[in-house]
């Protein structure tokens, strides 16, 4: 429709309409950027402004008023003034009752039956000066505990009355306390457990009450306050266990003693009771005891001194009693021994510690077997049995009764034999002796066996007015084969 010139024109026209356009475009943008930017500082800024102002206001309220979520004794107090906090501890009595949590019931102490009140003087108003106002919106998070302690008065008299009165005092509803202790069993030492018991420690009990009807708390866990008394000792203690240990070892040992013809057996059920355990649980073993085993022991199964019977080489049978020779239990150093043994837990079989022995044990009379020298006084005669075989018989001379000079009568042990000993000692009229002799056999202190070559004659009843100092004198032949075959320990019968 145009001519080229025309449209050309027109062209050119048009290319600085569309920059002009661009330009008033890229303005607008720009504009608008900022009206949102002061836009927002705006918001900002209000939001800023009314935060400060509500932090402000929390500071100005809570200058007078207890932050949001205080609790103070276990009374809420948050928003309240001071005055109003302080009406909170003293108008409604009723809340400061005291739970008792026993171990089998809860029972209540009434802070109305007890006299109670309850004067608020500076501690509240302290207390909220205090605290910071400016951090009051930490409390926001949760409560923040305080305790304060009241002025509170009671009448203790009527505070003891309530408490007497309690389920948890009466007689039949106490339990005392009972220490764990260790018995003898049947075959061993036991731990017999402790009784814990419900016996309340009342002075304790008075005091927290106290205490708490000043501080608000309204619950006592009897056991978590620790007012339950309780037992000095527990079964697993260490210091019990060991005592256990202990005598268990003490009682667990047997003692079995051979003598020969029969055996006694030391076993738990008589050492049981030699055990002493005290009150704090040490271990001993009373001494006494065992020293009254070991006599019994000696009177059971000693010998010497003690009435035999026997028979007589004539065949007759007689008692005879005292002497030297049997056996004899050394009290001392058995008593040392078996404590030693018992001590140590462990089984033994033995014989006793003997002082003197015999030469043997065929029962509890017979112990002089079937080798022995025999002497009859009344006889005037001696024998002497090897093994059942009468090896010597003969006549002799004994002490001269008179004189006082007599042999002693019993059964005695050879102490030692002697060739060529010279024999000394005083006569009965004074003055003094001696005598030598080839074989010397004593059994009884001065008194012995031996020759006598300086008699004619033996036998008969020269022995009274011409016996002897004491001993038995035989003929030469006979001390001879009695010095042959006696000897140390060898059994000498005199009656």
């Amino acid at each position: 429709y145009f001519e080229k010139g025309e449209y050309q024109r027109m062209s050119d026209n048009t290319q600085p309409t569309n920059a002009a356009s661009g330009s008033n475009t890229t303005r607008n943008r720009r504009s608008n950027k900022k009206a949102a930017s002061n836009t927002g500082k705006i918001i900002a800024a209000v939001i800023l402004i009314l935060l400060i102002a509500v932090y402000g206001g929390g500071v100005y309220y809570y200058s007078s008023h207890f932050p949001h979520n205080t609790v103070i004794n276990h009374v809420k107090v948050g928003e309240m003034d001071t005055a109003a906090a302080e009406k909170a501890f003293t108008d409604d009595l009723a809340s400061h009752k005291i739970s008792l949590k026993e171990k089998e019931r809860t029972e209540v102490i009434d802070a109305n039956d007890v006299g109670t009140v309850i004067n608020v003087g500076s501690q509240i108003t302290d207390l909220h000066d205090s605290m910071n106002p400016w951090l009051w919106f930490t409390n926001l998070f949760g409560e923040k505990k305080y305790t304060v302690k009241l002025d509170v008065t009671y009448d203790e008299a009527k505070l003891e009355e309530v408490v007497n009165n309690l389920e948890c005092f009466k007689k039949e509803n106490v339990t005392a306390p009972k220490s764990a202790y260790i018995k003898a069993g049947d075959s061993q030492f036991e731990i017999v457990p402790e009784v814990l018991g419900n016996t309340v420690k009342k002075k304790a009990l008075l005091q927290l009450i106290g205490t708490d009807l000043s501080t608000g708390i309204t619950k006592i866990d009897l056991e978590k306050e620790n007012l339950y008394k309780l037992p000095k000792y527990y079964a697993k203690d260490q210091v019990v266990t060991d005592a256990l240990a202990k005598a268990n070892t003490y009682a667990s040992g047997t003692i079995t003693y051979d003598f020969d013809y029969t055996k006694e057996t030391l076993d738990y059920n008589t050492s049981k009771n030699w055990v002493k355990i005290s009150k704090d649980f040490k271990v001993t073993l009373d001494e006494s005891k065992v020293g009254d085993y070991v006599e019994k022991l000696g009177s059971k199964y000693n010998t010497m001194g003690s009435s035999r019977p026997f028979t007589t080489a004539y065949g007759s049978k007689i008692n005879v009693y005292g002497g030297d020779y049997g056996w004899k239990i050394y009290f001392d150093k058995e008593k040392a021994q078996l404590i030693k043994e018992l001590k140590s837990g462990k089984d033994v079989e033995r014989e006793p510690v003997y002082s003197y022995k015999a030469r043997c044990r065929k029962s509890a009379k017979n112990d002089i077997g079937n080798s022995y020298v025999e002497v009859s006084i009344s006889n005037q005669e001696v024998w002497l049995f090897v093994n059942g075989e009468c090896k010597v018989n003969s006549s002799v001379v004994t002490g001269d009764p008179t004189k006082g000079h007599q042999t002693y009568t019993g059964v005695y042990a050879l102490t030692y034999k002697q060739r060529n000993a010279t024999l000394t000692g005083p006569n009965a009229g004074g003055g003094s002796y001696s005598s030598k002799v080839s074989f010397w056999m004593p059994f009884n202190g001065g008194q012995g066996l031996h020759d006598a070559t300086w008699r004619p004659s033996f036998g008969g009843s020269i022995y009274r007015g011409n016996g002897s100092h004491g001993c038995v004198n035989c003929p030469y032949s006979t001390a001879a084969v009695l010095y042959k075959y006696v000897e140390e320990g060898f059994p000498v019968i005199i009656y």
